[in-house]
């Protein structure tokens, strides 16, 4: 036991001195590590955000070097969703709202057996299309919001010449979508929307076309495949996207969607021009430009930046000797579409708490996902790890639950607040993913740990849900998140942004 915790205690010691230097920056606040408890110090002159960029130029064209890219949170000054200040921080029972939307679109996929989220009933086929006719056939209908959240994107570009578009990230889908034009009746058509018209390249996917999946006629060859994602409309098309100016992918497969009322239906109310599909479909671009081995980094702070990395050339091997832990892949095929891997059990303060298996398999199936904020485990493993938190962090004043979080904590005045360190542990082999206090924390004042927070963590909406945990983007912040789906794993490297 005693080298147990020697281990645990080098190994958050050496987490933190890799944490980025902007989030020790952003908080004023020192930190050290004993046994397996996280100490937070205040330090005088507590900050409420940290320095913005420097410039923005290079951030704001979207320019990446090889095949990686610039990555922003949607209230980043240099962010183009932000123009102006127009994006605004969401409340604790917003964030909760999204996530439990986000978990029920995901729960009622695998429950149609589709495998992901881009799965669901047919929608009608347009009425076909005149032969080099370049728009969307569009139903004038409006279109209900589709579930999930996505605070992080990139900027990328679509058709010949490129029209430069802000993209969320996606790592289940099945399939990108785009905000094209028209737009659906009553719906107002900004820049942030793909113009088909004005691209060459622009091409429709016909029925019958391998990479038309819906149930159309195959006689119909002039017709246009039908988008078959819940709550969107919309047609399957192709076009060139352009990476970075040395990294494009012609014929790229794509869904073209309807715009509501509502502004954007895709990404509501982050204003993004749509989704970029990372899953392990084939139409994905993880698996058209990366052949699935990619990386990506999301910036704690909203005024830093974190990037998205495409292939073994851009994900540098010199970075590997950084990783902390190992996710072995395992197969799941009720989420084909998603990055799984197999968590052999979540350990407060150097104690294992049991996970039971999830009611799909026979492992414990734990998702990583681009559109949730928290994480989230079985009820009965999550009551697990409240009770033992709350029992540790008894001498703190206990704060009032926010939204889906109901273990919470008022730091306001206190000199320092000891934390009992969280790692998870993945596969057969038990590798350790230590989670920092940012990581394991919600905080209700951004930037400032000495505040309300809460823990991070909350329950699945039934011990009967397919997975035993579904890992959100606060966990995953400010560490390189690299999927390496030709040697079947996933690494974490801390401190990468």
């Amino acid at each position: 036991m005693a080298s147990a915790s020697s281990a645990i205690a080098f190994s958050v010691f050496l987490c933190l001195l890799l944490l980025p230097p902007h989030l020790c920056d952003s908080y004023h606040a020192g930190r050290y590590a004993r046994r397996s408890t996280h100490f937070v110090v205040r330090r005088s002159g507590d900050a409420s955000e940290s320095a913005a960029p420097a410039t923005c130029s290079s951030i704001n064209s979207g320019v990446g070097d090889g095949k990686k890219l610039p990555l922003l949170h949607r209230m980043n000054p240099c962010s183009p969703l932000n123009a102006g200040g127009k994006q605004r921080s969401m409340s604790p029972a917003e964030v909760s709202h999204r996530d439990g939307r986000r978990l029920r679109s995901l729960f009622a996929a695998v429950q149609s057996g589709s495998g992901g989220d881009a799965a669901g009933a047919a929608t009608p086929a347009p009425a076909p299309a005149s032969d080099g006719d370049s728009t969307v056939p569009t139903t004038g209908a409006a279109v209900a919001s589709a579930p999930g959240f996505h605070d992080y994107t990139v900027v990328v570009g679509y058709g010949t010449p490129a029209q430069q578009l802000p993209m969320g990230l996606t790592t289940g889908l099945g399939v990108s979508l785009v905000r094209c034009t028209p737009c659906g009746a009553g719906a107002p058509c900004d820049d942030l929307a793909f113009d088909p018209s004005r691209s060459y390249t622009f091409a429709p996917v016909p029925c019958g076309s391998p990479d038309c999946r819906s149930n159309c006629s195959s006689s119909a060859s002039a017709s246009w495949c039908p988008l078959t994602v819940p709550f969107l409309e919309g047609a399957v098309v192709r076009d060139v996207l352009t990476f970075t100016p040395s990294a494009s992918v012609h014929d790229f497969t794509f869904g073209c969607v309807e715009g509501s009322s509502g502004g954007p239906a895709i990404t509501p109310p982050s204003g993004a021009a749509g989704l970029l599909d990372l899953s392990r479909d084939s139409r994905s671009l993880a698996s058209r430009l990366a052949g699935g081995t990619f990386s990506y980094c999301l910036p704690r702070s909203t005024t830093s930046h974190g990037f998205l990395a495409m292939g073994d050339d851009d994900v540098p091997q010199n970075r590997r000797g950084r990783v902390t832990a190992v996710a072995p892949l395992v197969d799941c095929p009720a989420l084909r579409n998603h990055y799984v891997v197999e968590l052999a059990a979540v350990n407060l303060g150097g104690r294992d708490l049991p996970i039971p298996p999830a009611a799909a398999s026979a492992t414990n199936a734990t998702v990583l996902d681009t559109a949730i904020s928290y994480t989230y485990l079985k009820p009965s493993a999550y009551a697990l790890l409240r009770d033992a938190f709350r029992r540790d962090m008894a001498r703190y004043p206990a704060a009032p639950a926010v939204g889906d979080l109901d273990t919470c904590y008022n730091f306001t005045g206190q000199p320092e607040v000891a934390l009992p360190l969280i790692n998870l542990r993945f596969g057969i082999s038990g590798e350790i993913l230590l989670l920092a206090p940012e990581q394991m924390l919600y905080q209700t004042e951004p930037n400032n740990f000495f505040s309300v927070a809460c823990l991070a963590f909350a329950a699945l909406p039934s011990d009967d849900a397919p997975v035993s945990m579904v890992m959100g983007t606060l966990a995953q912040s400010s560490m390189e998140v690299v999927h390496d789906v030709d040697g079947g794993k996933i690494a974490f490297i801390p401190g990468s942004c």
